[in-house]
């Protein structure tokens, strides 16, 4: 709906001019939202800033070559992409867990939530009990409304993308993690997804890790699996991008577009020396 000026007659039929009438009620909705959108921007930004503490070197180091499948390592950090780095960072913040330790949005949440504000921190508590990062078929999708559906649940969801669906076409996946701000969801970071051709074998290899892991974890629920195993959805597309014959990380694409370093991983190199 297109907002009438100010002097103009309120849409809502009262006959008052809008500045009179529903002016000032849609002025409070939308300073109301611009701070939700700006509480999961801060805390995106600061839980980044977090996560390179160096309390957390060690675990940074051991965690980069478990997730990149080895094709990232201490050593070559700083040769990620922007994208890469983000969303390394993401998964290092919300699903790494080292030997049964909190998470990193554990820790953050109870060191720093005191610290945030109303806004931030019920952004905050629902990042805490957010789902692990998922594998998510496109079935639809609205404009900036993504219609998805879970590659291994079958669960469908509805969720918010400012720029909309992007690249990916109905049928693909898209490898993300979904968060709540206010009463929808998002994606935590930049999403990564797999073309028609990449799907392959996906869904055995996901079989067969669930059957591995309810060996030792037999009531373990899916999000309990996601959260030990997502790293196989990288791998894969990893595998995949191989056979395609693309280079599978940045550092290995000598047309790369960018040559610029992380600083994010930069520091953590010089906090472990």
């Amino acid at each position: 709906m297109t907002k009438p000026g100010r002097n103009d007659p309120c849409y809502c039929g009262s006959g008052k001019k809008y500045k009179k009438c529903h002016m000032p009620i849609d002025q409070a909705a939308e300073r109301e939202q611009r701070g939700w959108k700006e509480a999961g921007r801060f805390l995106r930004r600061d839980l980044l800033k977090f996560a390179r503490d160096e309390r957390f070197a060690e675990d940074f180091a051991k965690a980069l070559p478990f997730y990149w499948d080895s094709l990232y390592d201490f050593d070559n950090a700083a040769e990620m992409s922007p994208a890469e780095a983000l969303r390394f960072f993401d998964w290092f913040v919300f699903d790494y867990q080292p030997e049964e330790a909190p998470r990193l949005i554990e820790i953050y949440h109870a060191e720093k939530r005191a610290d945030l504000s109303e806004q931030q921190q019920a952004v905050l508590d629902g990042w805490l009990t957010a789902a692990p990062a998922d594998v998510y078929e496109l079935t639809g999708y609205e404009g900036q409304l993504l219609h998805l559906r879970n590659f291994m649940t079958n669960e469908t969801v509805a969720v918010f993308e400012p720029s909309g669906r992007g690249n990916v076409e109905i049928g693909e996946l898209i490898l993300t993690r979904l968060v709540p701000v206010q009463e929808r969801l998002e994606f935590s970071a930049d999403a990564a997804y797999l073309p028609a051709a990449e799907i392959t074998d996906l869904a055995d290899k996901l079989a067969a890790a669930q059957t591995a892991d309810s060996e030792t974890y037999p009531d373990a629920t899916h999000e309990a699996f996601m959260r030990r195993h997502n790293h196989l959805l990288v791998h894969h597309a990893l595998a995949e991008a191989k056979v395609q014959g693309r280079p599978p990380v940045a550092r290995l694409d000598p047309n790369r577009p960018d040559k610029k370093v992380q600083t994010v991983t930069r520091k953590m190199k010089r906090l472990r020396r």
